[in-house]
């Protein structure tokens, strides 16, 4: 009907020469429908072409100011359409034919947009379930969202009455509270694991008799037990008498101290099977619990697995992308925030101490930074960003080392003018931190004296792991020579020089920042950081013993080392430890030539009133009789190595009468060597 009415009044219909050379039905004109549908140009035969009608039947100046609304449109119309008639039934045709494409183009967009996001659903308030782009949980829960499904409810392996019966495992209330406030003097220092205030809350809950546990309760009581348990680790820190070394060795090991935080760590790994069904972000804090209590006791091992199993647990809750929905309130999502990022920057500072792979790369996060807040007291929120920021540049550091160690020989010069980049960013950041009372301030009498400390040491760390591989290639000798020929002592100096000197500055700063440790606070012998360091130190100042030989700044070094790390290892000691001081006391002895001599301080002992530490032996003394006479269980026959599987009993090792013979004094700080032959162009 429309192309009778178009073709009413005008001439008979004729085919365009572009559709008779397609062999194409031509819908009339001019233009002709088929050539304007297709955008191409239409041609009637005696008559001018499309491109051509315009100037001959459209003025080329638009109608004067006084035409109507409905000629300029009409002109406009013409301009892009060409010479066709604006009658009503061309109009409509025009406006049908373009609604139509428009809406066959949305559909067609809207069947190909697979822009599909990540999703963090909270199950409940501690809770959330994260799937990433494009994966089967996105498209089940899209699933569940057409039928309108609920969320299962939460399910465990063990009945709550296995929390009931854990109850049955606390220490009296003061000890609880003894044990929980060195937690967070000695550990929580720099690193966040949990709120003080948020623990507290939890023991009111574990000793009142009349709580009802559910399925969501196990992750909060394992870490109850998991901090009780690190509390014995530190324990000793409390003592007021310092005794020489064979007395501390009788006293702890009447004390065992570690057999009874073996009981608490015990009844934690219990739990496990069911902590990580919750799957919580409590569920995170609960490995970084565990791993810290095995960090002295298996760094490189078991700490590293429970590492491994809290930043899992984090990826299954999506902590590590940034939340913008608004159905998570501030504080929860500050706790996700400061978990994530101490789950990330401690399991990537053991991996790279220990030449591990880390569990998660840089460009799959996006979480958002921990923010000033004063609902949370602990730990000193500058101390907690300057560590992440130096376990950051720890990381560029090992990225750059590897890539140096596989690079071309081109471009060794590029990478080793990387290193001493890095070297002097890190020492430009470090001087614009805070140095009063936070950060910096090393005042024995600030409040934050050992956090500080911990800074320092890991700190120094940095330099000793970017200039340990090179430290065995000596070109310092050659560079020294020519240091009279010029004014400036660093354009002679190899760029392999710089790196090594500042390695063993470091080391020997290290032994200066623990003997201030030693003098003001004490050291801890449960503290990955203070003995690692210390182990660290010592192993550059015998490794530059090699190069230089004798030297009293190195000699006196050593004996200070060596001395410092016997209080470290305490009365704890296992043989392997012992067989580590002896190889080390053997290198002194064979490279020096030099009597051993322990300069340890001895301050004087004086007796003091009954402490809380006092009352805490006690009682583990009276748990270890009262065990051992009522159940014939050996309490210091636990182990963290053994014994895992929630229900087993027949804990008793007849072989052993402590902890000793698990302890692995594995405190690697890794193990980065390079070709000679290659390094040695580096001072070309």
């Amino acid at each position: 009907m429309n192309k009778r009415k178009r073709g009413e009044g005008r001439r008979a219909p004729l085919a365009c020469e572009t559709c008779r050379k397609q062999k194409e039905k031509c819908e009339g004109g001019p233009p002709c429908w088929r050539c304007q549908r297709l955008g191409r140009p239409c041609h009637f035969q005696g008559q001018p072409t499309l491109t051509e009608i315009p100037s001959i039947s459209i003025p080329i100046t638009p109608p004067s100011g006084d035409k109507n609304r409905i000629e300029r449109l009409e002109y406009i119309a013409r301009h892009f359409l060409g010479d066709l008639s604006l009658d009503d039934a061309n109009l409509t045709q025009i406006v049908n034919r373009l609604q139509n494409s428009r809406t066959e183009s949305a559909r067609t967009e809207a069947a190909l947009d697979i822009n599909e996001s990540f999703d963090v659903h909270f199950v409940s308030k501690d809770i959330a379930h994260y799937s990433g782009e494009f994966s089967h949980w996105n498209f089940s829960q899209k699933l569940r969202r057409k039928m309108s499904g609920q969320v299962d409810p939460l399910a465990t392996q063990s009945s709550p009455q296995t929390l009931v019966e854990s109850m049955t495992q606390l220490p009296p209330r003061p000890i609880a509270d003894f044990l929980i406030n060195l937690f967070f003097k000695y550990v929580e220092i720099n690193s966040f694991y949990m709120e003080r205030e948020w623990i507290e809350e939890k023991i009111d809950i574990c000793y009142n008799p009349s709580t009802i546990y559910g399925a969501s309760d196990f992750p909060w009581v394992c870490s109850v037990f998991a901090a009780l348990a690190i509390g014995t680790q530190v324990a000793h820190m409390e003592e007021d008498l310092p005794k020489t070394d064979t007395n501390s060795t009788d006293e702890l090991r009447l004390c065992s101290e570690d057999s009874v935080g073996l009981v608490f760590y015990h009844v934690a790994c219990r739990l496990i099977p069911d902590v990580l069904l919750v799957a919580s972000h409590e569920s995170v804090q609960v490995f970084l619990l565990l791993a810290t209590y095995c960090l002295p006791v298996s760094t490189g091992g078991l700490a590293y697995t429970y590492y491994g199993l809290a930043m899992k647990m984090a990826i299954q809750n999506g902590m590590h992308r940034q939340y913008t929905d608004g159905d998570c309130d501030s504080k929860t999502l500050e706790t996700r925030n400061r978990l994530f990022w101490t789950a990330y920057s401690v399991e990537k500072y053991v991996s790279i101490m220990h030449g591990r792979p880390i569990s998660i790369a840089k460009s799959d996060i996006n979480a958002d930074m921990p923010t000033a807040c004063s609902t949370f007291s602990s730990p000193r929120f500058s101390n907690m960003m300057a560590f992440h920021t130096l376990i950051f540049y720890l990381g560029e550091v090992s990225d750059t080392l590897t890539q140096f160690k596989k690079c071309p020989k081109r471009l060794l010069s590029e990478y080793s003018d990387r290193l001493l980049r890095l070297r002097t960013q890190i020492k430009q950041w470090w001087d614009t931190l805070p140095a009063t009372e936070e950060c910096r301030d090393l005042c024995s009498q600030g409040p934050l004296f050992r956090q500080n400390l911990h800074l320092k040491l890991c700190y120094l760390l940095i330099y000793i792991y970017m200039g340990r591989p090179f430290i065995f290639i000596d070109d310092r000798a050659d560079a020294e020579q020519d240091l009279t020929a010029t004014a400036d002592p660093d354009s002679c100096r190899s760029r392999r020089s710089i790196l090594v000197d500042d390695c063993v500055a470091s080391a020997l700063d290290i032994l200066n920042t623990l003997q201030s440790l030693s003098d003001h606070v004490g050291l801890c012998r449960a503290s990955y950081n203070e003995f690692g360091a210390c182990r660290a130190a010592l192993l550059v100042i015998l490794a530059e013993s090699l190069n230089s030989g004798k030297s009293q700044r190195l000699q006196d070094g050593l004996h200070r080392g060596m001395s410092l790390i016997r209080q470290m290892i305490g009365g704890s000691s296992t043989q392997s430890e012992i067989s580590y001081i002896e190889s080390i006391e053997a290198a002194v002895s064979q490279y020096l030539a030099t009597p051993e001599r322990d300069n340890a301080p001895q301050p004087d002992s004086g007796q003091s009133p009954t402490s809380a530490y006092s009352k805490f032996k006690s009682w583990t003394q009276t748990l270890k009789k009262d065990q051992s006479t009522t159940e014939n269980r050996d309490l210091a026959s636990f182990s963290p190595l053994s014994h895992l599987t929630p229900g087993t009993d027949g804990l008793t090792n007849p072989q052993l009468d402590d902890m000793t013979g698990f302890f692995n004094p594995q405190w690697s700080n890794g193990n980065i060597e390079f070709d000679p032959d290659i390094l040695s162009l580096l001072s070309e």
